[in-house]
């Protein structure tokens, strides 16, 4: 039986899907990534991540916080990483909270912080 957590990482910048992506595989975490916040939707109906990591501002498609609530309406235990690059957006991290956010990063954020926020979620 495999037992590898699974993680979603919905972002629209294709270096930081690859290189958290390639990164959570080593670390032995089952990844998939989209840059398509409509397909990251399918993604969790389909796959059923333990974890996803997720942009809160999207170049196309639904807004992080729209993904987020849908996600957690689907998916209540999910776990969610809100992941921005607007630096430290307190509004948007209390609304974010509110809808069931675990974590709020800013980017760019070590890959090292980054994992101790992805185990503690998923092992803790």
């Amino acid at each position: 039986m495999d037992t590898k957590r699974k993680v979603l990482i919905i972002d629209d910048e294709e270096a930081i899907l690859k290189n958290i992506g390639d990164f959570l595989r080593v670390k032995g975490y089952e990844v998939w990534t989209s840059m398509d916040g409509n397909a990251g939707i399918e993604l969790v109906k389909t796959q059923s991540p333990d974890l996803l990591i997720l942009d809160l501002y999207l170049k196309e498609g639904p807004a992080g916080v729209q993904i987020l609530r849908l996600t957690k309406m689907m998916k209540p235990n999910l776990k969610v990483v809100m992941f921005t690059g607007f630096g430290e957006d307190i509004e948007a991290k209390s609304v974010c909270t509110s809808l069931g956010a675990d974590e709020f990063l800013s980017k760019p954020t070590s890959l090292k912080t980054l994992t101790e926020v992805v185990d503690r979620l998923l092992k803790g």
